[in-house]
């Protein structure tokens, strides 16, 4: 009778850890995004300029292998367009139920006075 019982959770735990695959997704999805904050050198000068990025999206959904691709006026914006873009979350693209990773994906961070 002990062994069946313990037979009996062992089956029931092992049935309900069983994973479900995960809908097919054509591409990742931007789910949460975090703003760069404005170099205080560049606000008081009423500097404004743009930062485009290239990067790599984990199975996770982080950015990771990020690179400057162009900035103007140049290195003025890099440091706070990068740091912003490595807490944004992606929901990842997924194939045959799986993450997958994604490569060269690129994204423009603006930088404007208001």
């Amino acid at each position: 009778m002990k062994y069946l019982t313990l037979a009996s959770i062992s089956l029931f735990l092992i049935i309900g850890c069983s994973s479900t695959p995960l809908p097919d997704r054509a591409s990742a999805r931007l789910q949460e995004t975090a703003n760069p904050t404005f170099p205080s050198d560049a606000a008081r000068n009423g500097i404004e300029g743009f930062v485009q990025m290239s990067f790599d999206l984990s199975t996770d959904g982080e950015p990771t292998n990020i690179k400057v691709v162009k900035s103007v006026p140049k290195l003025i914006f890099d440091k706070a367009a990068i740091r912003a873009l490595s807490k944004w979350r992606y929901a990842p693209k997924i194939v045959n139920g799986k993450a997958v990773m994604q490569k060269g994906l690129t994204v423009q961070l603006d930088f404007k006075l208001s």
